[in-house]
């Protein structure tokens, strides 16, 4: 592969969206309830706005910061059959476009802006039924979940993110890289040597686990853990939507010194994250 190419700057690109912003909430919205309550898989939708970390308290954010003026919009484009016969390995393209209203007419005909493209894989586990014995989950360790980030005519940029295996089967965790470099593993804090992930003593439950940023070649975290060390945290976004749907709420801190185009792949591993972790696949039953 080539040398990637130089994302669009200035107005209408990247630069724009990206490059003055420390953290940015990434709000999935409550699209296709209907249908996923009458059993089939809606396309994922967000909006995205900028952030203030400060703001936030823990898991949940005040009222002002859920309600900052969203920048920009994205949609899964998926197959309905997909959605329906593979939900959870099935493959799509989030488109990523300027936001223009809560108008669902105009929602999507902003100037597009990045793309993050995942093919038709695995899904985490594969589920056996062997009848009297019960149901078995298999774990999949190939053709698991990638995104790879492009332009949106399709050209690729050169960073990914993918969902990985290994032996601490029970932590969810992911790289992001640039070219053929892991730069980062994404994951949860983790005790008993990487096999679990720590105990949260203090009520929240893993729902709100924050995911932390770790270098790839020590797998110590690039800051000591904390509420203000870089990470992708789902957010508690009120009663009504965490209880009458499925749609997600997430803070991103990025890492510091991180450029332009990072920061966008970053928020490409972010709709990985909720794809594979907190998505239907990840519940029991």
């Amino acid at each position: 592969m080539g040398a990637p190419l130089q994302v669009e700057m200035g107005s209408g690109g990247l630069d724009k969206y990206f490059h003055h912003h420390d953290a940015v909430l990434v709000k999935q919205t409550m699209r296709g309830c209907l249908q996923e309550c009458l059993g089939c898989e809606a396309k994922s939708e967000y909006n995205i706005s900028k952030l203030d970390w400060s703001k936030l308290d823990g898991y949940k954010l005040d009222e002002d910061a859920m309600n900052k003026d969203n920048e920009l919009y994205a949609l899964e484009n998926s197959g309905f059959c997909m959605r329906c016969c593979w939900r959870d390995g099935r493959g799509f393209n989030m488109e990523v476009k300027e936001w223009v209203s809560n108008d669902k007419a105009t929602a999507g005909t902003g100037k597009g802006i990045v793309n993050y493209k995942k093919d038709c894989g695995m899904p985490l586990n594969c589920t056996f039924d062997t009848g009297e014995y019960g149901a078995y989950s298999v774990p999949c360790c190939c053709m698991l979940p990638r995104v790879d980030m492009t332009t949106p005519d399709g050209q690729t940029l050169g960073s990914y993110s993918q969902y990985i295996c290994d032996q601490n089967l029970l932590v969810p965790k992911l790289m992001y890289g640039e070219g053929d470099t892991p730069v980062y593993i994404v994951k949860p804090e983790t005790c008993c040597g990487g096999c679990c992930i720590a105990c949260n003593c203090s009520g929240k439950g893993s729902v709100f686990l924050p995911f932390y940023f770790h270098d790839p070649n020590t797998g110590e975290p690039i800051s000591s853990y904390g509420e203000d060390a870089p990470q992708i945290r789902k957010l508690w976004a009120g009663f009504k939507k965490e209880c009458c749907s499925d749609a997600d709420t997430f803070g991103v801190k990025f890492p510091p010194g991180s450029d332009t185009k990072r920061k966008a792949g970053i928020l490409g591993m972010t709709f990985l994250i909720d794809f594979t972790v907190f998505e239907k696949q990840s519940q029991a039953g």
